[in-house]
């Protein structure tokens, strides 16, 4: 029998105009409470019911208590609502390298919040340890077709996974794994990777025992990717966990470069075992060209071929007429050192190619350590340092530059559950926040120019310029749409 969460029904957030919703009297703060009969338990269980049947039969609730029903002919097809989630799961795992545990203090209540839920992993891409998936819940993913599902395995030995993840009830992943597989649910795998404890011949036997739930059809591991541990400042009282440096970073490429390209020959051709950025930009090495990523771009949002998927636009944008769009303009570029190198390089074949005058800065993370050197974790205070001082080295001119461009992964509005659904206790953020709460426009306002978002790639990045030229910092405000690609990413920790 399904464990059932523990709200009844789950509130409307969004009615789209003149969607079916909105034609049958659904309203923004109303509960929908049940279709075709059965309870609503949660996002994904409303997009599981209301595809089953052409005709949807609803029973809803308005906030002062009264109900009543609607029939809609939606043909199998959402209705035109945005849902809440009722509760978020929480993690149960102790993983050494846990990134919440090594938070410094003083950030927003939701960034101490270790979720642990499918929905999210099939919905967004999080991945999961499965800490708090029982067997009826996974049973609830077959029957939903919650595929595919995201699954943080870090080690199948288990001995090597309890110390891993810090749960002596969690150390036999496979065989929660192979329930979900036996249903025909899809699997895309990730371990983060810490020297000394899930390397070497663990790591071989992770990747060995996870290609062997390969196969063709449904029920698949799809693939495997591995991500350096990333280390904050802040690991008072925490186990000791070696970092990968540059020396280890490298080894790990020489060796593993190769074994992609052997997988992806035997996968017919789409990468299976996928290395993240981090490797080569922490190896300070070169990225490897398209063709060893995954067609689809698989595992993108864990920082899988991010480098790569922006130089391969970029090549083709500053070859488009518009680039000619950035001649002449005097831009600063912040960015993590992780994608300094890249960012930097980029912006000198475009100064050459249009005459503009670009200038790469890479921004120090004081707010978690000079260890953290990924954009995604770029905080607005960090930012705002790095843009004074450029400020004062050129002479300290307020109009020094024309505009000042921070990473799109460095503004986190929504950092995770909490802040995407309405749940007790927290604070919607504004859009164009940072993790220390600082928004855009009150870094705009403290460096006198316009302050805009980077965008995925060029394209993205004139567009918000030229948004700027439009005036859409007039009074110190945000008045333009930006480009959301690339912002708000789940696993942000390891986008460079």
């Amino acid at each position: 029998m399904e464990r059932r969460l523990a709200q009844k029904g789950v509130q409307v957030i969004v009615v789209e105009p003149g969607s079916l919703a909105e034609e049958a009297g659904i309203r923004p703060g109303d509960t929908l409470l049940e279709i075709h009969g059965e309870a609503v338990l949660d996002q994904l269980n409303y997009q599981y019911l209301i595809t089953r049947e052409d005709q949807a039969e609803l029973l809803v609730q308005r906030p002062d208590g009264s109900t009543f029903e609607a029939f809609l002919e939606n043909g199998g097809e959402g209705i035109g609502v945005d849902l809440a989630q009722d509760e978020v799961k929480v993690c149960r795992q102790n993983c050494v390298f846990c990134f919440v545990h090594q938070m410094p203090k003083g950030f927003r209540k939701s960034l101490y919040l270790k979720d642990e839920d499918i929905r999210l992993s099939f919905l967004y891409g999080h991945f999961t340890t499965l800490s708090s998936s029982d067997d009826a819940e996974l049973d609830r993913i077959v029957r939903e077709r919650l595929s595919p599902i995201h699954v943080s395995v870090h080690a199948t030995e288990p001995e090597a996974r309890i110390r891993v993840v810090g749960n002596p009830r969690e150390g036999d992943i496979l065989r929660k794994i192979d329930h979900l597989l036996a249903g025909g649910i899809d699997v895309h795998t990730q371990a983060v990777v810490a020297p000394g404890l899930n390397d070497g011949e663990i790591w071989q036997r992770t990747v060995e025992d996870l290609w062997a739930r390969r196969k063709a059809g449904r029920g698949s591991v799809l693939s495997l990717s591995c991500v350096p541990v990333g280390l904050t400042a802040h690991r008072e009282n925490l186990p000791v966990v070696q970092d990968v440096g540059p020396a280890f970073a490298r080894d790990w490429a020489v060796r593993w470069t190769p074994e992609v390209r052997r997988y992806s020959k035997a996968n017919g051709g789409e990468p299976w075992l996928l290395l993240a950025d981090e490797w080569y930009t922490r190896a300070g090495i070169e990225v490897p060209g398209r063709a060893f990523y995954s067609r689809s771009w698989a595992q993108l949002e864990n920082g899988v071929g991010l480098v790569r998927r922006f130089l391969e636009h970029s090549r083709r944008f500053i070859r488009s007429p518009r680039a000619k769009g950035f001649a002449g303009r005097r831009v600063l570029l912040l960015t993590g050192p992780s994608f300094a190198p890249t960012l930097g390089r980029v912006a000198a074949e475009l100064n050459r190619a249009v005459g503009s005058h670009l200038r790469m800065v890479a921004a120090k993370n004081f707010s978690f350590g000079e260890s953290v050197t990924v954009a995604g974790l770029l905080c607005g205070q960090d930012l705002r340092y790095a843009a004074h001082a450029d400020r004062d080295a050129k002479g300290g001119r307020p109009d020094w530059v024309d505009a000042v461009v921070v990473p799109s992964a460095s503004l986190r509005t929504h950092t995770g559950p909490t802040d995407q659904y309405t749940l007790r206790g927290v604070v919607v953020r504004e859009e164009g926040t940072f993790l220390d709460d600082l928004t855009l426009p009150q870094l705009a306002a403290d460096l006198g120019v316009p302050t805009v978002p980077s965008g995925a790639n060029l394209s993205h990045l004139l567009d918000h310029l030229e948004a700027a030229d439009r005036g859409a910092f007039q009074g110190g405000a945000l008045r333009s749409t930006f480009h959301s690609a690339g912002m708000n990413q789940p696993q942000g920790a390891y986008n460079p």
